[in-house]
């Protein structure tokens, strides 16, 4: 638990700073970066003995997608990068059959996966980073992320009784769930009330659905990434986080909450 403290104490800072000071080409490293850890982690996870190559041409579309998406027309990127992916993945299927042992699909589907949707749904925090009020939208998906996991740890801690998954995740409760949502939408509200000192505009009610949805996303999201670790029988992704355990251990809810609240403010702003 002190590990688990200490990290979050010095990287949720470090990552709010570089999302208010810093340029966003730097965002769309450090969003490569987390593409590129995620990438790894989950083939290491679904592919045991991997092809080194599957492992490497994922590595470098992850952390592409979100980084060249800062320069270049993001649609072109995005499109592009997928197409190369695909094609790489496909073209070690081919050339499998000429080899002893042939590729299975699940390497090809895995490689798509983890070297493409996963970096391209981290890639929303960049493009909600350069819209108009950037810096407050790409906060929004963190400061959701984070009051859910608060909301349904001490919810959890002090008042769970019904177990939620027991078979999935044992520790979660419904209480805690309910805690989660509640974390959620309180500390959004608070921060549309800070961005309104700050003189940005903004709509609570809009920020609440955005709290509400984005609860449900970091649940979900959490919940699914854990299915895939009992599937594949392992505790944690990685050990790269000392008390979180990998990168995908951490990122596992913000990848469903960064798309969702893009396409909730991209329909209707929030905080504009």
């Amino acid at each position: 638990m002190k590990a688990r403290v200490i990290v979050a104490a010095v990287g949720l800072p470090v990552l709010v700073l570089a999302i208010i000071f810093l340029p966003a080409w730097v965002l769309g490293f450090i969003a490569g970066g987390a593409g590129v850890c995620c990438a790894w982690e989950l083939l290491r996870c679904t592919q045991e003995g991997a092809s080194p190559r599957i492992s490497a041409y994922a590595s470098v579309i992850a952390f592409c997608i979100p980084f060249l998406s800062v320069f270049y027309n993001r649609e072109i990127v995005v499109v592009g990068l997928l197409f190369l992916l695909f094609a790489l993945l496909f073209a070690e299927l081919l050339l499998s059959f000429r080899r002893s042992e042939t590729l299975e699909l699940g390497a090809v589907t895995d490689g798509l996966l983890a070297g493409g949707v996963l970096p391209i749904l981290l890639t929303g925090v960049v493009r909600m980073r350069l819209r108009d009020a950037g810096v407050a939208c790409a906060l929004l998906p963190f400061v959701v992320a984070f009051a859910t996991d608060a909301g349904a740890y001490f919810v959890g801690i002090s008042l769970g009784r019904h177990k939620l998954t027991p078979r999935l995740s044992p520790n979660k409760t419904v209480e805690g769930s309910v805690g989660g949502f509640a974390g959620a939408i309180v500390i959004t509200l608070i921060y549309g009330v800070v961005l309104r000192a700050l003189h940005l505009n903004v709509r609570f009610a809009v920020l609440g659905v955005c709290g509400f949805l984005g609860s449900l996303a970091a649940q979900l999201g959490d919940l699914s990434f854990s299915a895939i670790k009992r599937l594949y029988k392992v505790k944690d992704y990685g050990n790269l986080l000392p008390g979180h355990g990998g990168m995908l251990d951490r990122m596992d809810s913000l990848l469903w909450v960064i798309p969702l609240l893009e396409l909730v403010t991209a329909w209707v702003p929030a905080i504009y």
